[in-house]
């Protein structure tokens, strides 16, 4: 195996990065004359084209996007290392990156962020909200809080709680339609979901027992949580919820529960992050603050 200049490994995925290699070379403080040669000194390494380039063009070949994601996963590694051993070899510094869908982003971390941030000032956090899906072998985040195991099989997953789920909707929808006293009578009803599972016309139900593809009138869907509410409370269809985020309303009688007798599965809500990594100080540090929320909760 030919061995691999570091720098030329980092001027490449900083040149992805940042769409070409003068703004690489201007970062990294390389001279733009000797980045063209580092670039052409690795994919001579690789034995692979990596980037397209010319005057109107740079974008990855197919190699180079596959070298990227193993290149920024080793680059990763070795700043974590670097910074973990420069500091003594358990500072909590750097920059944490953390995804989470936008309502478990507000329910958890409104309340407890900021006492996280206090006990380790030194670190940089950065919070996404909307994108609980972000790769995490393409460098995307650090960690992640993931509704269902989908997409865990090849990181660590940390189970945080089973959310419970409802249907319901405003007495002001369900008085002009059909009753709802089976999975059938959803045909004639407007769906509102976070799921992006099924057609147009239809979503999928999971129960208890087994998950149901219901043909419904229309469904709209959405990773906002705070939206389908909104939704459902302007009387704009039957919504599947949290029942910690829809049962306030039910007591407030602004909403109705929706086919009770159907025992919705619990989703499972996890905190994942890379095996790789699982000795970074900072993800060690996060993935154990909020483990000990959900366990005190």
């Amino acid at each position: 195996m030919k061995d691999f200049s570091l720098s030329d490994v980092r001027l490449f995925t900083k040149a992805a990065q940042l769409g070409g290699l003068t703004p690489a070379a201007d970062v990294l403080n390389v001279p733009k004359a000797s980045a063209s040669r580092q670039l052409q000194r690795l994919e001579a390494t690789v034995g692979h084209l990596l980037l397209h380039r010319g005057s109107t063009r740079f974008a990855l070949t197919e190699e180079g996007r596959e070298f990227l994601v193993a290149a920024q996963h080793v680059l990763t590694i070795l700043d974590d290392v670097m910074l973990n051993l420069s500091s003594g070899g358990n500072a909590v510094t750097g920059r944490l990156r953390i995804v989470v869908p936008h309502y478990y982003g507000r329910a958890l971390l409104m309340s407890h962020l900021p006492a996280f941030m206090t006990a380790y000032p030194q670190l940089e956090v950065v919070v996404e909200t909307g994108n609980d899906r972000a790769d995490l072998f393409r460098d995307e985040a650090d960690v992640a809080i993931r509704r269902g195991r989908d997409g865990c099989d090849e990181l660590v997953a940390r189970h945080l709680k089973d959310e419970a789920l409802m249907l319901c909707a405003t007495p002001d929808y369900l008085a002009p339609h059909p009753a709802v006293e089976s999975l059938q009578d959803f045909s004639r009803h407007v769906f509102l979901t976070t799921s992006a599972d099924g057609r147009k016309r239809e979503v999928h139900l999971a129960a208890v027992d087994k998950t149901h593809r219901v043909r419904v009138q229309s469904a709209f869907r959405s990773d906002d949580m705070e939206l389908i509410l909104q939704l459902a409370l302007s009387s704009r269809g039957i919504a599947l919820l949290p029942v910690s985020l829809a049962q306030p309303q039910v007591d407030r009688d602004l909403l109705l529960p929706v086919l009770p007798q159907l025992k919705l599965k619990p989703q499972e809500i996890n905190l994942v992050y890379l095996p790789a990594r699982r000795n970074s100080p900072k993800i060690k540090t996060f993935v154990d603050y909020v483990l000990s929320i959900f366990r005190s909760s």
